[in-house]
């Protein structure tokens, strides 16, 4: 059996963990466990969580990368990294496309915690919500508003599929969603990512893809 602790930057995230990965990891012998980052702890022991800050995320994975037993993994958007988080800063000046961008912030990542054998950063591109537009037709379905779905389609395929889908203030996947009038909520959403299915999201987002790849070989004896 592998445990895998995986940080995830919000609810949504922890739920796509707990509802989607594990169930598909598990039957491979790898058994995930969500926690977010703890944005802030009170005295009483009382402690808020979500979000991407660069203290934050340290000092939540601290605690999971000391489990030697364990293997540790991320689940932070690329969209909204703030300059302090490791690699941010140099991407201005750095060639190359979006995915590159997103692998020099995981490699980055990795570096400043010490480069642990057992660590996967995962940082997906450019935002969890991209994953929707891996199947637009279930997602006008959903929401009961057919239209939507040539207007997903037409996003994705302008865009060079899901995760391409780019970083504008008004224009990124999570954005694009809530303007199509269909009441959509991040956390309630993730039943429909369930109906979607890991399969066809893997299939339109290769940068998830090789994460889930990577995670599924955890469970394979060496």
């Amino acid at each position: 059996m592998t445990r895998l602790l995986v940080l995830a930057e919000g609810d949504s995230e922890e739920l796509f963990v707990e509802k989607i990965l594990s169930p598909h990891l598990q039957p491979l012998g790898v058994f995930p466990r969500a926690t977010c980052v703890v944005s802030k702890r009170l005295a009483s022991g009382k402690k808020f969580t979500g979000g991407n800050l660069w203290p934050n995320v340290r000092l939540s994975l601290q605690p999971l990368l000391a489990d030697s037993d364990a293997w540790v993994t991320t689940l932070l958007d690329f969209y909204g990294l703030p300059d302090g988080f490791p690699g941010v800063p140099e991407l201005p000046s750095l060639p190359g496309s979006a995915l590159d961008a997103v692998r020099h912030v995981e490699g980055a990542l990795s570096v400043t915690m010490g480069s642990p054998a057992r660590f996967i950063p995962f940082i997906a591109l450019h935002e969890f919500e991209a994953w929707y537009f891996a199947n637009p037709v279930k997602v006008a379905e959903f929401f009961g508003m057919p239209s939507v779905a040539e207007t997903m389609e037409q996003a994705s395929r302008e865009a060079g599929g899901p995760e391409n889908i780019n970083q504008g203030k008004e224009t990124h996947p999570s954005k694009r969603l809530e303007r199509y009038g269909m009441g959509f909520r991040k956390t309630s959403a993730v039943a429909l990512l369930q109906e979607i299915g890991i399969d066809a999201i893997r299939m339109a987002c290769p940068h998830f893809n090789n994460w889930l790849t990577r995670l599924e070989k955890l469970g394979m004896p060496v």
